[in-house]
């Protein structure tokens, strides 16, 4: 949670008290891998912290799974949309290890903002890092290379070839798992 302090005492210029006022309503899920956190058709009614662990956000349709986030140690993670609107989200949130978040109900965030509006900088935080995230892979996809793609996810989440399979990350960058091989070694053969 030392993140999470610093997040709000350092970046957000908030006193420490927030952060405890915060961190006391706060709850604690973990889930098993391949454990969904969240399904298409749902309402969102939480925002959560990876403690520990990956998931990943896919979207569904009769052609396939279509990934579209990874979260990591200390991401916000949370079907966004659907808990802004409250209306069902058309995601999935899937555990890919065995995992743990701390989360905060809709109801509950809300109630801390009304008592203090002090907690609009925290929920503006988390709207601005969702919104430049979705921001930056629309113009990954129309800018950029399916290579230029891998390589900007690898800067973006060091390591993430270890963490997760390449099928995700090929679903993630728009292509086959066989075009990813493809990519990784003309990467390789040009370095």
């Amino acid at each position: 949670m030392e993140s999470l302090i610093s997040l709000f005492t350092e970046k957000l210029g908030l006193d420490k008290s927030h952060f405890e006022t915060f961190y006391s309503e706060l709850k604690v899920k973990n889930l098993k891998k391949k454990e969904h956190l969240i399904r298409e058709g749902s309402v969102c009614n939480f925002m959560g912290i990876v403690s520990s662990g990956t998931f990943r956000s896919y979207v569904q349709n009769n052609e396939g799974e279509f990934n579209n986030d990874f979260y990591f140690e200390h991401d916000f993670v949370s079907a966004y949309t659907s808990f802004l609107t409250q209306m069902p989200t058309n995601c999935n949130i899937e555990a890919l290890t065995n995992s743990t978040i701390h989360y905060i109900s809709y109801e509950k965030l809300n109630k801390l903002i009304a008592q203090d509006n002090a907690f609009l900088k925290l929920a503006k935080y988390v709207s601005d890092t969702y919104f430049i995230r979705k921001c930056k892979r629309e113009t990954s996809f129309l800018k950029h290379s399916a290579s230029e793609r891998l390589e900007a996810l690898s800067s973006l989440y060091p390591g993430i070839e270890q963490r997760v399979s390449q099928y995700h990350i090929a679903s993630y960058l728009g292509v086959k798992p066989e075009s990813l091989s493809r990519i990784k070694l003309l990467t390789y053969i040009n370095k």
